[in-house]
């Protein structure tokens, strides 16, 4: 009897491996937002990947765990860019503006992303989890440094308690992208980066205009 001879496949390297988890998280934003967390099921995932239904249960053990990368990760990497404005040596008021861009373009870059959080996430238990918290606590804190700086630098007034200051500016902007998300504020895609430029800008000065020094620019 001939020996039988069994090839096996290389295994992907880092790389290979990773790029198809992200193409996986991909395509769980996507039907996400299309679905619903509790509409979507991990067939519609891998459907939506072009991928072996198996194959998703090799990166993640179940839908929960998709959710929660997503959020991990996308999330990360937007502290990531807060923090980097935070700390660059500018004025407060175009990091403010800086900061409202970021958020708003989000919606106009990522929109099925941007709904998966405010959707899915932000609206749901999961949220209450602690290291979301502290997720979300570590950008209410960078705003809030942002805010102390200013404060310290003269440019802010220095009798407004910051932390408090960090939700009204941060509030103000979740309130313009969840009116995009849920369609009640509707802009022409044509014209949705020049309007969220002028948002951006506009929130800024809203809120300098209550803790600039009196008869500062």
């Amino acid at each position: 009897m001939p020996a039988v001879q069994v090839k096996f496949s290389a295994a992907p390297d880092g790389s290979a491996r990773r790029d198809k988890r992200n193409h996986i998280l991909d395509a769980a934003i996507a039907v996400f937002a299309r679905l619903g967390y509790h509409g979507a099921r991990v067939s519609d995932i891998a459907r939506e990947a072009g991928i072996a239904y198996g194959l998703v249960y090799h990166y993640f053990k179940n839908k929960e765990e998709i959710l929660n990368t997503i959020f991990e990760e996308r999330w990360s990497g937007f502290l990531e860019a807060v923090e980097g404005i935070v700390e660059a040596q500018r004025p407060t008021q175009d990091k403010l503006v800086s900061i409202a861009a970021l958020m708003l373009n989000a919606h106009r870059l990522r929109p099925e992303w941007v709904k998966v959080l405010v959707l899915e996430i932000q609206r749901s238990s999961r949220f209450a989890e602690p290291g979301q918290i502290r997720a979300v606590g570590r950008f209410f804190q960078l705003i809030e440094r942002l805010v102390r700086d200013g404060q310290e630098a003269g440019e802010l007034r220095r009798d407004v308690d910051a932390e408090v200051a960090s939700y009204v500016f941060v509030g103000a902007l979740e309130i313009v992208i969840t009116a995009r998300v849920l369609d009640v504020l509707r802009v022409e895609e044509a014209a949705e980066a020049s309007y969220y430029e002028k948002v951006a800008c506009t929130v800024a000065d809203i809120f300098l205009r209550g803790l600039g020094q009196e008869g500062g620019g």
